[in-house]
């Protein structure tokens, strides 16, 4: 049974602030990444009976492959952003969130990580400056790209780095995760709610 046009009102949320309180910019010093390929199933993101997202954070978690975790990416914050843009045109505008880190290191292990990236789709997960973590790359499209460079530097003062440069285009912008992630060095988040 088709809706009643009549009846869809475009659902918007206020958005206030309080004068002088603080907004800390940027993202903590690991992002947590792991293959597409990985994950058996996706947290959800609530909607509306017309499939509109009804909030920017997810619901349940990650389940993954048996054996699978998230890989810890160390960077350097000053180095990091975090940024996202509307993309498309109306109604199917959708968003482009793009996450770059840079890793300090230029050695052997950096070019290992760089070489199993750039060729794999992607999440990360990143934490921003109030200890919220967020989802870059989502389901419907297949995850984030990875474009790894590096930087030897110039002369005695060069700044030397692998950049890491993720680009995801996703319906919400860069959703909100409260579910567990598991790393090598033990689960993150653990005892949040798993369920949807």
């Amino acid at each position: 049974m088709a809706k009643d046009p009549k009846s869809c009102f475009a659902t918007l949320l206020e958005l206030r602030r309080c004068e002088g309180v603080p907004v800390t910019p940027g993202i903590k010093r690991s992002a947590y990444l792991i293959p597409v390929s990985s994950i058996l199933g996706w947290p959800k993101l609530p909607v509306d009976e017309y499939g509109r997202p009804t909030s920017a954070t997810y619901e349940g978690a990650f389940t993954l492959a048996e054996g699978e975790k998230f890989k810890r990416y160390d960077h350097l914050p000053s180095k990091a952003e975090f940024k996202s843009e509307s993309q498309g045109e109306e109604p199917s505008k959708t968003f482009k969130v793009t996450t770059t880190i840079v890793h300090p290191g230029i050695g052997p292990e950096a070019a290992a990580a760089a070489t199993t990236l750039i060729n794999s789709r992607v999440i990360a997960i990143v934490e921003d400056m109030e200890g919220r973590y967020r989802v870059v790359g989502c389901e419907k499209y297949n995850g984030a790209t990875v474009s790894p460079s590096r930087d030897n530097g110039q002369g005695a003062t060069g700044s030397a780095g692998t950049t890491f440069a993720l680009e995801a285009d996703d319906a919400a912008d860069a959703p909100f995760y409260n579910g567990p992630i598991p790393t090598e060095d033990g689960i993150i988040n653990e005892g949040a709610a798993t369920e949807p």
